[in-house]
């Protein structure tokens, strides 16, 4: 198995051969888009293809999956398949399926590109059936979990891509305003960017931040940890309001999902609340609300939401009708402890 850093990829991708057959399996929705996203954007480089995207959940056909690479194969196109594995165990269909076109693909099949997203992997499931043989035959974008004391780190890296130059105090008063979200970081490192180069002081930044949106993402995790219903129902009718991206609004709730889900596992470790928020880059006001979030929730509860989540991205994706807006409010709320709806043909 081959892995590449995410920070090498992002960083210095153009100088790395692009594998035929990438591998990104993380909880960090952000590391997950930047990885995939400049995945494809090398490719559209280097050639024009046919994109498919393909989700495998419980209407996975794998024959209908295979045909694919048929059926490029047919008009000498190039075809990316874009594999979204939702579900924490593959089927012996689906693994068989998976690891045919792995072995396709490395027995020097050059009309196909196959980039796979997933969760973080777990030792069981990289050594089971489909997720092996992908590991084994391609590449693995490799994400490092963001810690507290790497945070500042990361903040100076990510806007040093963007041509933004921040000192180690102004990264460090970064991280503690986002609270450990990457998401939101990265959100603020990008408007920033649209507004200055070069060194920034520190002044500046807060200045940006202070006169962000009056609903804003900054706020969003802190009222859905404390369970603020009524908050979150005000703030999810300004963000739509004031036009917010459907898709940051997504990845912060799945932000605070995780890190409740997280938490609550290191804990059944053994692990004391204050270390599991450590742990998580849980602090400052997140972590007092967090032992309250841990009470409204169990796994079952957390899986519910997930698949609510799951639900409102194919509805921004355009493959499910409906309004997104109204799926946020019902999973903000749930986080809140309002029980959700049962989902039904996700």
């Amino acid at each position: 198995m081959k892995q590449i850093a995410l920070d090498t990829w992002l960083n210095d991708g153009a100088n790395t051969a692009l594998p035929q057959l990438l591998c990104v399996f993380t909880d960090e929705p952000l590391f997950a888009t930047q990885a995939a996203d400049l995945y494809r954007q090398r490719l559209k480089k280097q050639t024009d293809y046919q994109r498919h995207i393909v989700e495998v959940d419980r209407q996975f056909d794998p024959q209908e999956f295979l045909s694919l690479f048929a059926e490029a194969s047919l008009f000498g196109d190039v075809s990316l398949v874009d594999l979204r594995i939702n579900q924490p165990k593959l089927s012996k269909e689906a693994a068989e399926a998976l690891g045919k076109a792995a072995q396709w693909i490395a027995a020097g099949d050059t009309g196909h590109y196959l980039l796979v997203s997933a969760p973080k992997l777990n030792k069981t499931q990289e050594k089971s059936a489909g997720f092996a043989d992908l590991l084994a035959k391609g590449c693995e974008i490799a994400c490092r979990p963001v810690g507290a004391d790497t945070l500042p780190g990361w903040i100076a890296q990510a806007a040093k891509r963007k041509g933004v130059q921040l000192d180690r105090e102004t990264c460090s008063w970064l991280a503690e305003k986002t609270e450990g979200n990457l998401l939101v970081a990265h959100q603020t490192i990008e408007k920033l960017a649209l507004e200055h180069q070069g060194a920034v002081a520190i002044e500046q930044v807060q200045g940006m931040v202070a006169n962000s949106a009056r609903f804003n993402v900054f706020d969003l995790g802190g009222s859905l940890l404390a369970g603020d219903a009524k908050r979150i129902t005000r703030m999810m009718e300004g963000l739509e309001a004031e036009g917010e991206a459907p898709t940051l609004v997504l990845w912060a709730l799945q932000e605070e999902i995780r890190a409740i889900r997280d938490t609550q596992q290191a804990m059944r470790r053994g692990m004391s609340l204050s270390d599991a928020c450590r742990q998580n880059r849980i602090w400052g006001q997140r972590q007092n609300h967090i032992a309250a979030a841990l009470k409204r929730h169990n796994p079952g509860s957390l899986q519910k939401l997930t698949a609510w989540c799951y639900a409102a991205e194919k509805t921004i994706k355009g493959m499910k009708q409906g309004n997104p807006w109204t799926l946020f409010e019902i999973i903000g709320l749930g986080v809140a402890g309002i029980e959700p709806p049962e989902l039904w043909n996700t």
